[in-house]
């Protein structure tokens, strides 16, 4: 099943809110899909590139209409000039595919394609969310029932997907507590701006709350090696 219109546009003004224009016009929308955030936001004047490593993604993303400027590339092999962007965005739970070691060098490519006082937009599962609710559920399909079995174990999210007609999916993601995000991002030059549930600044997220978001400014230089290696030790321990 699709993401509603609705969902999209409450998104959609998240980000505006916190990289509004004309300050920030720049998007880099990483691991973009189909393009939703980033023909919306081009709709409001924004220039973005979103990147997708998916070709068959990437040509319906093109197909659905001008605006953003799509390349077909693997994250991890993506390199942009220092400060091109003033806005990068990472949303639908799209950060956390890797290791501790890559995510991190990701988040570090990221942090370097950002100008001093840029921003990067993180939208994340809530570690503490997944914790409380491990186990089985059962999802609605078009072709029936779709069992999701899904737990968590040394700091990632585990989920897979059994299909009405026998068919199988596996996913996993690195999981952040808030002081390991900061952690990573002080490594990399950035700061938190801000942390919050629902797209929504005035909501704190909770173990209820199965998303959060992280806000974080281009701001100073990377910290030394040693403090990137601490970093990655505590999100490699948790």
């Amino acid at each position: 099943m699709g993401i509603g219109e609705a969902r999209t546009m409450q998104e959609t003004a998240f980000i505006c809110r916190c990289a509004p224009l004309p300050n920030f016009c720049k998007v880099l929308d990483v691991c973009c899909g189909m393009g939703r955030h980033a023909r919306a936001l081009s709709a409001r004047g924004y220039s973005v590139i979103g990147v997708e490593r998916d070709a068959d993604v990437i040509a319906k993303a093109r197909a659905l209409g001008t605006g953003p400027t799509y390349e077909n590339v693997d994250i991890r092999d993506y390199r942009q000039a220092p400060g091109a962007f003033d806005v990068v965005i990472i949303m639908s739970q799209s950060f956390g595919y890797f290791d501790a070691a890559k995510n991190l060098n990701v988040l570090r490519q990221l942090a370097t394609g950002v100008r001093e006082g840029g921003r990067v937009i993180l939208d994340l599962w809530n570690a503490d969310f997944f914790v409380a609710h491990d186990g089985e559920r059962d999802l609605p399909g078009n072709g029936g029932i779709v069992r999701e079995s899904k737990h968590v174990e040394n700091g990632r999210l585990f989920v897979y997907l059994h299909y009405p007609d026998g068919a199988e999916e596996a996913f996993e993601w690195q999981l952040f507590s808030p002081e390991q995000m900061d952690l990573m991002a002080n490594s990399v030059g950035l700061r938190r701006l801000v942390m919050c549930a629902d797209f929504d600044e005035k909501s704190l997220p909770y173990p209820v709350t199965p998303s959060v978001q992280f806000v974080f400014e281009r701001s100073h230089t990377p910290e030394s090696p040693n403090y990137l290696g601490h970093a990655l030790e505590v999100s490699c321990n948790s």
